[in-house]
């Protein structure tokens, strides 16, 4: 046994306790009891016991125990408490609905108008665009040729009243307008089979206007050719030699995504065989002959496109009365064009059988190559008709990709 000095100087019990330890031997009095489980509390904290005597941390409480008094061995420490449930899982939130990813703005298609043009996601071009209206007139020339022009002009602006009957139109779809004609702008009109020696003047005026226009590097900045009533062979008359340039710069036009609008006249154009392009392309065929001005006739849209949005809006049966044409072929037969209408003239001295009024044809090279005509056109009451106005306005923008639905 270790020999502790001064031992009598401490109270019998500490010093029996002491040595105790010293021996390895308990302690003179047992350890304090352990605390209470804490019912979901945090640990009790180990009390202080008095000699040999411990307080044990109240069950369930964090507050610690009382220190017990005097300083003999500490207590065994207290078992701790349970740990408290935790709080119940809040629901998970809903994942939230992702927001639609806008369509992607499509390239905007190579416009023969100069600069790329926009494409919608319905796949009609957008944004305004411009046109050029060919009158010059190699023979007949009709006196409503300005009431046509006029017409254009109108319905190419934005406020055009015939554009609130078209849903869904662009509010750009607009267009403006330049002109091949007579170079003076004051080319005589006439009425006769044969031009009289008075217009020449006007007609080499205009033979030099169509030759400054008809030009490779002019007809990109357009992205529609319109026949307003011109007459002959314009075309193929050209003087110098020039005629088949003249022509390959409107074959070009079209294979690069040009299009093509006319009324009327417009199928009295290279009125032979020195360019059977033009028909099997673009207008389908000349007429060989026609009813009086004014005679009636009844046009009836064939069932098989009466859904197409050219004619949406018109009436069926049409009832009006024109100068009716009569074709040197069936255009029903031509390769690609579609007859969407007939008229039938009831009292015609030349045929009284349906025959072809308003036609179409795309350019099959898949460029956006479009062709719209219809045989109306002749007086010039009919540029005021509401009707055709709206056709003519809903034919113009189906030819250059812009009528909803066209696509």
């Amino acid at each position: 046994m270790k020999n502790f000095r001064g031992l009598s100087l401490l109270s019998p019990a500490l010093a029996l306790a002491l040595a105790a330890c010293a021996n390895g031997a308990p302690t003179g009095r047992a350890a304090g009891a352990a605390g209470s489980t804490g019912t979901q509390g945090t640990a009790g904290s180990t009390g202080s016991g008095t000699a040999g005597t411990s307080t044990p941390g109240t069950a369930g409480s964090s507050t610690p125990g009382t220190a017990g008094s005097g300083s003999g061995a500490s207590g065994t420490t207290g078992a701790a408490g349970q740990t408290g449930a935790g709080g119940a899982a809040g629901d998970v939130g809903g994942v939230g609905t992702a927001g639609s990813t806008g369509a992607a703005g499509a390239t905007g298609v190579a416009g023969t108008g100069g600069g790329a043009g926009g494409t919608s996601a319905t796949g009609l071009r957008t944004g305004p665009f411009k046109i050029i209206v060919l009158t010059t007139t190699d023979e007949f020339r009709h006196d409503s040729i300005p009431n046509g022009m006029q017409m254009l002009i109108d319905l190419g602006q934005a406020s055009a009243p015939e554009r609130l009957k078209i849903a869904g139109l662009a509010a750009d779809s607009t267009w403006t307008v330049d002109h091949i004609g007579d170079g003076s702008g004051s080319a005589p009109l006439w009425n006769g089979p044969t031009c009289p020696p008075s217009c020449s003047v006007g007609n080499v005026k205009e033979a030099d206007e169509f030759a400054a226009k008809m030009t490779a590097e002019n007809m990109k900045t357009y992205e529609l050719l319109y026949s307003d009533n011109p007459t002959g062979k314009v075309f193929s008359n050209q003087p110098n030699g020039t005629a088949a340039a003249k022509k390959q710069v409107f074959v070009d036009f079209w294979n690069a995504g040009g299009s093509w609008a006319g009324q009327h006249s417009g199928t009295d154009f290279e009125n032979s065989n020195a360019w059977t392009w033009f028909q099997d392309n673009i207008n389908g065929g000349w007429f060989t002959t026609h009813d009086n001005d004014g005679t009636p006739g009844t046009i009836n849209v064939q069932s098989q496109y009466a859904d197409n949005p050219i004619l949406r809006g018109i009436p069926n049966p049409w009832n009006v009365g024109d100068e009716w044409y009569v074709m040197n072929r069936n255009i029903e037969v031509v390769p690609g064009f579609k007859v969407l209408a007939k008229v039938t003239v009831s009292n015609s001295m030349l045929s009284t059988a349906p025959r072809p009024a308003i036609w179409s044809n795309e350019n099959t090279n898949m460029m956006g190559g479009r062709a719209f005509y219809t045989i109306r056109g002749h007086n010039k009451t009919v540029y005021a008709e509401p009707a055709f106005r709206q056709l003519m306005l809903q034919g113009i923008l189906w030819a250059v990709h812009r009528l909803p639905g066209g696509n």
